[in-house]
């Protein structure tokens, strides 16, 4: 009884240390904040599916997926620079600035450009995008869009993820309401509930920065992220979020262009529910960059222990999707059970996508971002030459096996890399 005892205490010691530690705790709000915005988002989509017509939920999926697309452009990457460069900083608040400025600069053309060019790379957004206040809001989106992703970062650089809970929170939480409050007003009322709701939560989140960044206030200025390695870095994982969005944000225009706009809703529902799990790799990994950005930490026990908290969540909510995942989507309607069939090849590729995090994270904290690119850009082209290929005689099957296919491609080319990096520098510890 006394060795039971001294057994529990030790594991409740082990498990105090374990909350206790940066790592643990940054992964857990960022893996909290991720499923409970998903989860809120996911009602999103439920009650848009129920109010609002399929072909209105497809168009507006669309619309949703090109303006994440084009808000991970606009960033060029500089959220994921923030995770790396934040941390050893000295003047944050002009680091910061730089960001937020550069942000807003890039989004406004990027989004002019797009609207211009609607007829050549997205002709089922050129009817209802050809309304100037929708297009105005689209603009707005976008930029806030650009926005909330370094701010979120800037959170999780200082390696307090929960306050980023809480800003994404405002979004989806605040969205919901304001979706059902103008479900007449069809594609224009999703884009306008989600809109307002994030630029709500970006703006009084805005004001928390101080807390963490001791004199730090909002002004245009982009002295501070020339003088750092920042946009080489920056650009170069920008360039990767590009090609990687394009394996996901894109496949909702294709199946829309060959199979329809239903079809497209059915996808994004499977694809929603699946990257729940995806999300278990990225808090963590995400987590990972931070603690090896600090001066003074281990990467290498880092790493160990990621793999030690990610694996049995993961599996965990592996088998929850692949038991609920089929009334979940009856919940959306009927039709909507037609995707579940994308969605178990889709929750199959989750342990894939936590072993290919693992070795994208040892690259960034190395600052060697330019492999990481070229891998992701192979992997995306195959992903979307596949389901290209598989739609026409699969439907959105084929645009699920291209999307598992192009992250098992990764996976070979990710240990080549580690090894041609291990020959270059042999006394480099390189922790996977």
């Amino acid at each position: 009884m006394g060795d039971g005892r001294r057994l529990e205490l030790k594991a409740l010691a082990r498990l105090r240390e374990t909350l206790a530690t940066s790592l643990f705790r940054n992964s857990f709000f960022l893996l909290v904040r991720s499923f409970l915005n998903y989860g809120i988002g996911f009602l999103f989509w439920l009650i848009v599916a129920h109010f609002y017509h399929d072909a209105e939920v497809g168009v507006s999926a669309a619309m949703l997926s090109a303006l994440l697309l084009l808000a991970r452009g606009a960033a060029l990457g500089l959220p994921t620079g923030l995770l790396r460069y934040l941390p050893p900083e000295q003047d944050k608040a002009g680091l910061l600035n730089g960001v937020f400025t550069l942000s807003v600069i890039t989004s406004i053309p990027l989004g002019l450009a797009f609207l211009a060019g609607l007829s050549l790379w997205a002709p089922p957004l050129s009817a209802p995008l050809g309304d100037p206040i929708l297009a105005a809001v689209f603009l707005t989106s976008l930029v806030f869009f650009t926005l909330d992703g370094a701010m979120d970062n800037a959170f999780v650089a200082a390696r307090r993820s929960d306050y980023g809970m809480i800003r994404s929170t405002i979004f989806y939480v605040l969205r919901l309401p304001l979706s059902i409050a103008v479900v007449g007003f069809g594609v224009f009322g999703i884009m306008f509930s989600w809109t307002i709701a994030l630029v709500v939560s970006v703006v009084v989140m805005g004001f928390l920065l101080v807390r963490f960044y001791p004199g730090y206030r909002p002004r245009l200025t982009i002295r501070r992220i020339r003088s750092t390695g920042i946009i080489g870095f920056s650009l170069w994982t920008n360039a990767t979020g590009i090609v990687q969005g394009a394996a996901v944000f894109l496949l909702p225009l294709m199946i829309i262009n060959v199979l329809g706009a239903s079809p497209s809703a059915y996808f994004y529902a499977a694809y929603s529910l699946a990257s729940l799990l995806y999300l278990v790799p990225v808090s963590f990994t995400t987590a990972l960059l931070v603690e090896g950005s600090h001066p003074g930490t281990s990467y290498v026990r880092d790493v160990r222990a990621t793999l030690r908290y990610s694996v049995p969540i993961l599996g965990a909510a592996m088998v929850g999707t692949l038991v609920l995942g089929l009334p979940i989507l009856e919940l959306f309607g009927p039709r909507y059970t037609n995707a579940f069939d994308s969605l178990l090849l889709m929750v199959f590729a989750s342990p894939v996508i936590l072993l290919t995090s693992v070795y994208t994270t040892d690259l960034r904290v190395g600052k060697r971002v330019r492999p990481i690119f070229y891998i992701t850009a192979i992997s995306s082209a195959f992903t979307l030459l596949a389901a290209y290929l598989l739609l026409p005689s699969m439907g959105i099957v084929g645009a699920a096996i291209g999307f598992v296919a192009g992250q098992v491609l990764a996976i070979p080319l990710y240990m080549l890399e580690k090894r041609r990096s291990a020959r270059a520098s042999p006394s480099r510890v390189v922790a996977s």
